[in-house]
């Protein structure tokens, strides 16, 4: 099974978040994906960092870009599930010029 832990616009990112319920949803997906709990340091990006990117989306007049939060590089299954490489946030949405579907893999700091 492929690993997309949260895809949601910007604007219902920052919603859930308000709602103290998106740290807890991705803590859950990533314990169910990973077997695992997500480190401290995994939890305070998603608190921090995904938090900020969605408000300058949302400060740039794209909250209605989906946020695709920590999901699997390939479809292949690694043979083993701690060896999955993650792209942290793909950003998807359309040119605001060309109306094209467009993407952006960003990785959180």
């Amino acid at each position: 099974m492929s690993m997309l832990l949260l895809r949601l616009s910007a604007q219902d990112l920052l919603t859930l978040n308000s709602r103290r319920r998106m740290v807890p949803h991705l803590a859950a997906r990533w314990r169910q994906f990973r077997g695992t709990d997500a480190s401290l340091s995994e939890r305070t990006a998603w608190a921090e960092s995904l938090v900020e990117l969605a408000k300058d989306l949302i400060a740039a007049g794209r909250g209605n870009v989906e946020m695709i939060v920590e999901c699997g590089a390939t479809v292949d299954e690694p043979e083993n599930p701690s060896d999955q490489r993650l792209i942290d946030v793909v950003l998807a949405g359309h040119h605001p010029e060309t109306h094209r579907p467009s993407f952006q893999l960003v990785e959180l700091k």
